[in-house]
């Protein structure tokens, strides 16, 4: 029960008011789809959580991201294989990969 108050305090504070809150609860996902307070019925609180989260409330804030130091350089097909080589090598057999693996001639 606790864990319910907890998510519809939540709703309540990130939607703004009750009568907000309350039409999310009871205005279906998707078409024909659950309503959030079914997800919260069947005790499915990470769903009912994952669409509260995805509800818009007009307060996001987004920020521009930091310019990267990094510097694109073209690389030739060569260089890729190479250093695609060097991650992962190809296992080469060689005539010593027909003997015992044991060690012990038998």
């Amino acid at each position: 029960m606790s864990e319910v108050l907890e998510l519809m305090e939540e709703a309540a504070q990130r939607l703004g008011s009750l009568p907000a809150t309350n039409s999310w609860l009871l205005t279906s996902v998707s078409p024909g789809g659950k309503r959030p307070i079914d997800y919260l019925a069947e005790r499915q609180y990470s769903i009912f959580r994952g669409f509260l989260l995805r509800v818009r409330t007009g307060h996001e804030v987004f920020r521009t991201l930091a310019p990267s130091s990094r510097v694109h350089q073209e690389r030739s097909r060569e260089d890729v294989e190479a250093a695609r080589e060097r991650l992962r090598p190809r296992a080469w057999r060689g005539e010593d990969d027909d003997a015992d693996p044991s060690g012990i001639d038998g």
